[in-house]
C-alpha cells in the first residue's frame, strides 16, 4: 500500500513546519507500539504520524469538539532532521516530560553518524569512568544512572534542575560539539545557560506558575526563542511553536503579536543598606 506524502496543517505554517514530510508505514508501527507523547500530562498516541490537514480544523456549530492531535517527540525530531534544522532544545515544562521524551526519542531515532557515535561513545565512557571512580573513593553508588548515560550515546538528553551539575555540564560540553542532537530541558536553560542551537521547539504556550495554569509571559518566549542560532554557525535561527492538547496556530499567532512584558524591578532597598552606603560616601550628601 502507497502510504504516500503528508503534509503538517497549512494554517501551522508561520508557526510550525511548513514542509511536507513523507510518513513511514515502518516508523508508523514502531511509534504506535510504542506508544509516544509530547510530555507527561498529554494523550499518549502517534501525534502528528497519521495527521490530516482536516483533523484540526473547527468543529461544525453544535458539534463536540475533539481534542487536537499534537506531535509525538520522536516525530517532531524526525521532521527537524529532514529539514536539517539540528541541534534542538525542545522545551518541556516538566522534568518528568523531558525525561520521557528523551527515553522515547532515544529509542525511535538514529540521529548520529559513524564518526560522531564513535566520538560520543569514547567520551561518555571517559565521563563514566571518571565518576565511577570517583563513586569508589566516596564509598557509594555512581552517582549519574546508566540509564541517563545510555541516551547521550544517543545523541539525546534531558537538562533540568534535577540532575547533578556535573552531569549538566558535561552535556553542555556535548552540545556545543554538536555531539547532542537533541536536549529536552525546561525554562531554566534559557534564562542561566549559555547553550545556543540551531532550532527552538517550544511545546506549549501554557505553564503551572504560582497562581495556576496561564499563558506564557512574552518575555519568556522571547527568552527561549532567543536559544536559536548559534553564532559563527548558523545563517538562520529557527524557532518551533508545535501543536499542543490546549493551543493551536491561532493563540501561537496571538503570542508572536504581543509586545514585551514590561521589566518590574525586584530591588529591595533595606535600612541597613541605607546605611552602608551613607558611611561609604561620608554623609547624606554624597549617597544622593
Amino acid at each position: 500500500k502507497n502510504v504516500g506524502a503528508l503534509k503538517i496543517n497549512p494554517q501551522l505554517a508561520p508557526v510550525a513546519l511548513n514542509a511536507e514530510v513523507p510518513a513511514r508505514r515502518g516508523e508508523k508501527e514502531r511509534e504506535s507500539r510504542r506508544g509516544g507523547g509530547a510530555s507527561r500530562g498529554q494523550p499518549v498516541g502517534r501525534g502528528w504520524d497519521d495527521f490530516r490537514p482536516s483533523d484540526n480544523r473547527r468543529p461544525p456549530q453544535g458539534a463536540v469538539a475533539r481534542p487536537p492531535k499534537v506531535p509525538s517527540m520522536p516525530y517532531l525530531v524526525r521532521c527537524l532532521q529532514r529539514k536539517r534544522m539540528l541541534p534542538a532544545i525542545v522545551f518541556i515544562f516538566s522534568r518528568a516530560g523531558c525525561d520521557d521524551a528523551a527515553q522515547w526519542t532515544s529509542e525511535a531515532c538514529d540521529l548520529l553518524t559513524p564518526s560522531e557515535t564513535a566520538s560520543l561513545k569514547a567520551r561518555v565512557d571517559a565521563f563514566e569512568r571518571m565518576q565511577e571512580s570517583e563513586a569508589l573513593a566516596d564509598g557509594g553508588g555512581a552517582a549519574v544512572e546508566t540509564a541517563t548515560l545510555k541516551l547521550l550515546r544517543a545523541g539525546v538528553a534531558s537538562h533540568h534542575a534535577g540532575q547533578l551539575p556535573a552531569f549538566k555540564k558535561f552535556a553542555e560540553r556535548l552540545f556545543a560539539d554538536n555531539l547532542l542532537k537533541v536536549v529536552f530541558a525546561t525554562e531554566t536553560l534559557a534564562a542561566g545557560v549559555n547553550m545556543p542551537c540551531r532550532t527552538a521547539v517550544v511545546t506549549s504556550l501554557s505553564k503551572r506558575g504560582d497562581n495556576g495554569i496561564g499563558p506564557l509571559g512574552a518575555s519568556v518566549l522571547l527568552q527561549m526563542a532567543g536559544r536559536a542560532g548559534r553564532r559563527g554557525k548558523d545563517a538562520v535561527g529557527h524557532v518551533v511553536l508545535a501543536q499542543s492538547r490546549w493551543e493551536g496556530a491561532e493563540e501561537a499567532f496571538s503570542m508572536v503579536q504581543r509586545p514585551p512584558d514590561p521589566i518590574a524591578s525586584h530591588f529591595l532597598l533595606s535600612y541597613s543598606s541605607v546605611l552602608r552606603t551613607v558611611g561609604v560616601a561620608g554623609g547624606l550628601d554624597g549617597a544622593r
